[in-house]
Order: C-alpha cells, then sequence, then structure tokens
C-alpha cells in the first residue's frame, strides 16, 4: 500500500536566512515562513487575520539560494514532507514539526529587479 507525506506552504520569511554546515559540509538553513489567512466575520462583517507559523529546513543548492537571495518579508514557496523531531529542554521533552524541502521557488523579494525572482529548485 502507497503512503503519501507531502506539504506545499507559500508564505513570507519571519527574519533574515542563516546559513550553516554540517559536520559533512553540507549547507543546511531553517527559516519560519508565515502563512496569513484573512476573511471578514459574518456575524459583525469585521475583517478577521490568523498567521500560522512553519519551520522548513532545506539544504544543499536550496539553502544557499535563500540565504543569498533571501531576506525578512520576501515571499517563497515550499514543498516537502512534514517531520517530527524530538528533543530534551530543561528535563522536559518537546517535540517539533518541520517540513523537510524537496522543492521551492522564490515567489518575490524586495530586490525584486535581481535574478532572484522565479528561480526553482527541484
Amino acid at each position: 500500500m502507497p503512503y503519501l507525506n507531502r506539504i506545499e506552504v507559500m508564505g513570507n520569511l519571519g527574519k533574515d536566512p542563516e546559513l550553516r554546515y554540517l559536520p559533512n559540509q553540507t549547507p543546511v538553513t531553517s527559516i519560519s515562513i508565515a502563512y496569513t489567512e484573512k476573511w471578514r466575520d459574518k456575524a459583525t462583517n469585521e475583517p478577521r487575520e490568523r498567521i500560522e507559523w512553519f519551520t522548513v529546513v532545506l539544504y544543499g543548492k536550496q539553502a544557499e539560494t535563500v540565504c543569498r537571495f533571501m531576506k525578512k518579508g520576501d515571499c517563497l514557496w515550499v514543498a516537502g514532507k512534514l517531520q517530527s523531531r524530538r528533543y530534551d529542554h530543561h528535563g522536559v521533552e518537546k517535540t517539533v514539526y518541520e517540513i523537510i524541502a524537496g522543492e521551492m521557488q522564490i515567489i518575490h523579494t524586495k530586490q525584486q529587479g535581481e535574478a532572484a525572482a522565479g528561480l526553482d529548485y527541484l
């Protein structure tokens, strides 16, 4: 029986990305993407907004590209798999969920005149 673990998110970066390297020298970055949902309250007709934050991990050329071309507030589309990771925080076990990116596309940057817009990586 086949299984599927795929998630797509498009939103704005919450802060400037920072490039790190794994012990084997693979580039990696972990970013936060904000997805904003807007609607009107049916009872009051007032505008409403909800922001959902997603942690995304990118490796290799994807990590280098995001760190080179993107800043806080820029828009990125990613698709990948959802993965959980456990860690100990002062004796309390915590679980975080991260999107491990397989595909990405830069949608919009503040430096839109540069070659960054439209870069694709599979």
